[in-house]
C-alpha cells in the first residue's frame, strides 16, 4: 500500500502543462524575430550546427523533473508489514448519501462536506470498532469493506462526490441492503449501521426494510443533512465550476429539503437515534457514546503498521534526468553535419 505523507506538493504536477506552454510561446515568439530578420531556411543554414530538436528534448526533461521532484516532497510511503490486530468492539457500517441533493449549500460548505466532516470527527472517537463505508444515489455500493484501518477509509472518503453515481436518487432501501450484506450472518448483535442522508426522494419501503434489518440484531442510526427550508441544487461542468442551479419541469430553481420525519420514523424502526447534523463535533460524541455502549466482541484484523520513506529513489531519479540533460547540447555532433553534408 502507497500513501503520500504530503499531498499538498502534487499540486507541482500542475506547474508542467504550464511549463510546456510558455516553451512553445518562447520558441513562436523567437520564430517570428528571426522571421523579421531574413530567411528561415537561409538562417538554418548559417547555422547547421545548431540542433532543432534539442529544446523538445529538454523540455521533456525538464517536466520528468518536475513530476519526480514532486512526488519526492510529498514523501511516498509504502506499508511493509501487516500486523494482526486484536481489539473490542462493534462492525459499523456507514452509509452516506452522495446524490446530487448533497451539494446544497443550506448548510456551509455543502451538505456532503458536511458529512465528510463529521466522519472524520467520529473516527477519531471510534476505538477498536471495525468500519465500512456504502455509498448511494439511485443505487447503493459498497466502497470499503469492514476494516480497522481507518485512515485507508479516509483515502476513500475524500474521493467521494456525485459523479461517482452512475444514477441519481435517494434509494436508502437499497444502501440498507448493502450495508447488512457487509455484516457476517452469523453474528445476531454487534452491529450498526449508520445512514447520513437529507432523506430526499426515498423508497417507501425503507422503514420495513430497517425493521426487518433491526429484527437480526443490528442497531440503525440516522443523521440528517441540510435545512427544513431547504436549498437550491447547484449544478458543475466537467471542470467542476458552478454554472447555475438544478431547474425543474416548471422552469423554477429546485429547492431540496431534508426530510427529518423520515429519518426519525427510520432510526426508530431501526432501534436507534436520530440526530440532526448541526455541529459535527457535538454528533459525533452523542454517536460514538451510542456505540460505546453496545456489546462489544473481539475483533481481529490486519492493517499495515510499518511505512518506508520512498522518496529518495524519486529524487535519485531528478538527479539522474537532471545530469542527463546537462549533456544535452544545441549543437549538432561533427559526425551529424558530416551525415548531412
Amino acid at each position: 500500500m502507497i500513501q503520500f505523507e504530503h499531498k499538498e506538493f502534487l499540486l507541482l504536477l500542475l506547474a508542467m502543462p504550464a511549463v510546456s506552454i510558455l516553451h512553445f510561446y518562447v520558441l513562436r515568439k523567437t520564430r517570428k524575430q528571426l522571421e523579421k530578420i531574413g530567411n528561415i531556411e537561409l538562417i538554418r543554414r548559417l547555422m547547421p550546427e545548431r540542433n532543432e530538436k534539442k529544446p523538445l528534448f529538454k523540455l521533456i526533461f525538464f517536466n520528468i523533473v518536475i513530476a519526480l521532484l514532486a512526488i519526492a516532497l510529498a514523501q511516498p510511503q509504502m506499508g511493509t508489514r501487516m500486523e494482526k490486530i486484536e481489539r473490542k468492539g462493534i462492525d459499523v457500517m456507514i452509509a452516506l448519501d452522495v446524490s446530487k441533493s448533497m451539494l446544497s449549500q443550506d448548510v456551509a460548505p455543502s451538505r456532503l462536506e458536511k458529512s465528510k466532516l463529521l466522519l472524520q470527527t467520529l473516527l477519531k472517537k471510534l476505538d477498536g470498532d471495525r468500519v465500512g463505508l456504502v455509498v448511494f444515489a439511485g443505487n447503493a455500493y459498497l466502497q470499503m469493506p469492514l476494516t480497522v484501518d481507518y485512515s485507508s477509509l479516509l483515502m476513500y472518503l475524500r474521493s467521494i462526490n456525485p459523479g461517482v453515481m452512475p444514477t441519481q436518487g435517494t434509494d436508502i432501501t437499497q444502501a440498507l441492503e448493502q450495508s447488512n450484506n457487509a455484516f457476517k450472518s452469523t453474528d445476531k448483535k454487534y452491529k450498526a449501521i449508520v445512514i447520513i442522508t437529507d432523506g430526499e426522494d426515498h423508497e417507501e419501503n425503507a422503514i420495513n426494510k430497517a425493521e426487518d434489518i433491526a429484527g437480526d440484531g443490528t442497531r440503525i442510526f440516522t443523521i440528517g443533512v441540510g435545512t427544513p427550508n431547504g436549498g437550491t441544487i447547484p449544478e458543475y461542468d466537467e471542470k467542476g465550476t458552478k454554472n447555475g442551479e438544478k431547474i425543474g419541469e416548471n422552469g423554477q430553481a429546485i429547492i431540496s429539503k431534508m426530510n427529518a420525519n423520515m429519518l426519525q420514523a427510520l432510526a426508530k424502526g431501526g432501534n436507534g437515534n436520530y440526530y440532526y447534523l448541526d455541529n459535527s463535533k457535538q454528533v459525533a460524541d452523542f454517536l460514538s457514546k451510542d456505540i460505546a455502549k453496545m456489546e462489544t466482541k473481539t475483533i481481529n484484523d490486519k492493517v499495515f503498521t510499518d511505512f518506508i520513506e520512498q522518496y529518495q529513489y524519486f529524487l535519485g531519479l531528478a538527479l539522474l534526468v537532471l545530469v542527463i540533460d546537462f549533456f544535452i547540447t544545441f549543437r549538432k555532433r561533427i559526425i551529424d553535419l558530416k551525415n548531412e553534408e
